[in-house]
């Protein structure tokens, strides 16, 4: 296993770990950890993205879907969330990337506090608010219409006010208020009350609550800038955070931050770091966003916290890839008002350079991989004769044979290991994948075990299955859960081909990389066939190692040449179909379903469906901003020319793509032609 397959294995990982507490967090309000660790879990997520820019596999979740006890509201505009800096650099590099994407060595940038909130979004329709949503999975929320406008100095007319308008910001609990609330130690922290008391079915309940709001978002506005944002929303009568600062440079960003995390504690209300937005509105509109967050804005949190609690044990779990991973169980230890209970332990040779063993006291940080890292063991505190932690020699699931592949220690059994194959099974029906609801872990372990489905295509013949077993007489099965399981799955045999793709876990294989393959290969049977050919090829990706440019042509050109998709995607792919175990299940898989093709909002775009190639040094926009910009029109952007290219679009200093371009007959654009082209009017 190479180190970039374990750095990959640990990305799916958290992702995972991710979607789970975003379900706690932002629908159920009983997180299991504290902000700080979520933070620190993104931040590991970046962190590793940014060191594989060619891969970025997945992309993080910026909530969970909506609480079903409430109506439905969806966005006008999707509600995302924030990239995050914990140090300097990373604001350096922040402010540093935008000017290159931008082309622009001075821009401006408004500093606010970070509310530690409930996201909420307020619609207005000719001055009259009508309806108040929750973040929920940033596209879809909770309608809290009711409960919104029993908020004191929550504004319900707008003077004036013509059109739609939408308001966006933070509901919060003052501390003080918190403390009278909390006599019970019914809420984890302030956040956690906002949130419970928000989401009541009866809104007289949030009606008693003291919550307050800050606002910091205006749609529908005449507004040029964030600044004058924040002032008409003054003006409106909104409730605005008096603390800001407009700046130019990097030194006023993190002399902001300085002053706000020196007197965070003198403050009435919860903060948990400080955000950064391109003041300016039209730049916000050119920069965009990615499927997670805006490049516009960056949220620098605060340092995290530390504790020192005991070790109980040591236990390893295998994950749905086959990882041995090792977690401690901890003496229970109240952080940040969330009981901990467990740490990640990462791989063996983090036990080993730690020399971490069960019964030690050790020093946890609020951070890590979901739950809290390790940061080190308090030695002076343990006994003489405290053993070594020894690794399993066997899978500890299955017995089967373990590999050691550098730092990762993996189960050999793939298509045996129950561990292995629930893993797949739960994330085949999870949220993202076919969205089956009333199939969790619980559910997938229990008909395992019963054997009724081994694998994944036994989830659509489980009716079939069912018909000779009385599943009524097992304990938590009546004919109404029956009838409502078997009905969530029959209403997802139709499925898009990116949601699919994605959901058959292979590694690398993210929501990202899995849009990407979609949006290029546009039809499933047109992905499958082209990934047969791959794997059929003579020369082997698994095999290449650091072959020479023109070795490696000779293999998945065409894979390669997928803007986002690099080798390592590849070998997995490589590595997926050239398993006649896999190839089996997909056949038997698709006879069950209909997958839709990858469909474009730009449908009507001239560029839909294009394969475009960028060659040379444009003037008026960065090569990343035209990429962004021509995705955003329908097209596939390539890093390879072929004779299935489109239009190669020749900036200065073109190089040798032009000549070959030429030779080849595809259709060469200067950028003044691309431009008229796509109708981007772009001033220079």
């Amino acid at each position: 296993m190479t180190d970039l397959e374990r750095i990959m294995e640990k990305l799916t990982k958290l992702r995972n770990q991710i979607s789970y507490h975003d379900v706690l967090y932002h629908q159920k309000n009983k997180p299991e950890i504290t902000d700080a660790e979520y933070d620190e879990l993104k931040r590991k997520v970046v962190e590793i993205e940014a060191q594989l820019p060619e891969i970025y596999a997945t992309q993080d979740s910026v909530g969970a879907a909506p609480d079903e006890r409430f109506s439905k509201a969806k966005h006008q505009e999707p509600m995302l969330s924030l990239e995050n800096a914990y140090d300097e650099q990373g604001v350096e590099r922040f402010l540093s990337k935008i000017k290159r994407f931008l082309i622009e060595n001075e821009i401006e940038i408004l500093c606010e506090p970070k509310i530690d909130g409930l996201s909420f979004s307020a619609i207005y329709e000719d001055g009259r608010f009508v309806r108040a949503a929750t973040r929920g999975d940033g596209f879809v929320g909770e309608d809290v219409t009711h409960n919104v406008a029993t908020i004191k100095g929550f504004p319900k007319f707008l003077q004036g006010v013509q059109g739609n308008l939408e308001v966006r910001g933070e509901i919060y609990l003052s501390n003080s208020d918190f403390f009278k609330l909390n006599e019970n130690n019914e809420f984890a922290n302030p956040r956690n009350a906002a949130a419970g008391s928000l989401k009541q079915l009866d809104a007289n309940v949030t009606a008693g609550r003291p919550l307050k709001y800050f606002t910091y978002s205006l749609i529908g506005g005449a507004e040029k800038s964030q600044s004058e944002v924040l002032n008409r929303l003054e003006a409106l009568g909104f409730y605005v955070n008096e603390h800001r600062s407009l700046t130019s440079s990097l030194y006023g960003m993190l002399k902001f931050y300085n002053e706000v995390n020196d007197c965070r504690h003198s403050l009435d209300y919860d903060i948990d770091g400080v955000v950064y937005k391109v003041n300016d509105l039209v730049l916000q509109n050119r920069l965009g966003s990615t499927h997670k967050a805006p490049r516009s804005a960056l949220a620098y949190k605060f340092s995290p916290v530390y504790a020192k609690t005991k070790l109980n044990k040591i236990f390893v779990q295998v994950g749905r890839t086959g990882v041995l991973t090792p977690v401690a169980d901890l003496a229970p230890v109240n952080i940040g008002g969330v009981l901990v209970g467990r740490a990640s332990l990462h791989n063996q040779d983090e036990i080993k350079r730690k020399d971490i063993r069960e019964g030690d006291i050790v020093i946890i940080k609020r951070a890590g991989d979901v739950i809290p890292q390790i940061v080190r063991v308090d030695k002076d505190s343990r006994h003489a004769d405290v053993p070594k932690f020894v690794f399993p020699e066997v899978c500890p699931e299955c017995g089967g044979e373990v590999k050691i592949e550098r730092a990762a220690v993996r189960c050999s059994e793939e298509f045996t290991c129950k561990a292995q194959i629930v893993g797949k099974l739960k994330h085949f029906a999870s949220k993202d994948a076919f969205d089956i609801v009333g199939l969790g872990e619980k559910q997938i372990k229990f008909f395992y075990g019963l054997g009724l489905v081994k694998q994944i295509p036994d989830i659509f013949t489980l009716e079939e299955r069912l018909n000779e077993f009385n599943l009524a007489e097992q304990p938590d099965w009546g004919e109404k859960s029956i009838a409502n399981l078997l009905n969530a799955i029959q209403s997802r045999r139709v499925i898009n081909l990116d949601r699919f793709i994605f959901s058959l876990g292979i590694r690398f294989i993210g929501q990202v990389a899995a849009k990407l393959l979609a949006d290029y290969y546009v039809s499933y049977n047109e992905w499958y066939n082209s990934m047969i050919r791959l794997s059929s090829d003579g020369t082997k990706l698994i095999d290449i190692g650091n072959v020479g440019e023109k070795t490696a042509k000779s293999f998945g050109d065409e894979l390669l040449g997928i803007d986002g998709i690099g080798k390592e995607v590849a070998k997995s792919l490589e590595s997926f179909f050239s398993k006649k175990h896999n190839i089996k299940m997909l056949n038997d898989l698709t006879a069950c379903l209909h997958i839709l093709p990858a469909n474009s909002n730009s449908s009507g775009s001239v560029l839909n469906n294009k394969i475009i190639v960028f060659t040379g040094k444009l003037r008026i926009m960065s090569r990343e901003e035209a990429k962004v910009r021509a995705k955003a029109l329908g097209a596939k952007i390539s890093s390879n020319l072929s004779a299935k290219t489109d239009y190669l679009i020749a900036g200065e200093d073109p190089g040798s793509k032009y000549k070959k371009a030429a030779e080849l007959g595809v259709e060469i654009l200067d950028e003044d032609q691309w431009h008229k082209m796509t109708n981007l009017e772009v001033s220079e």
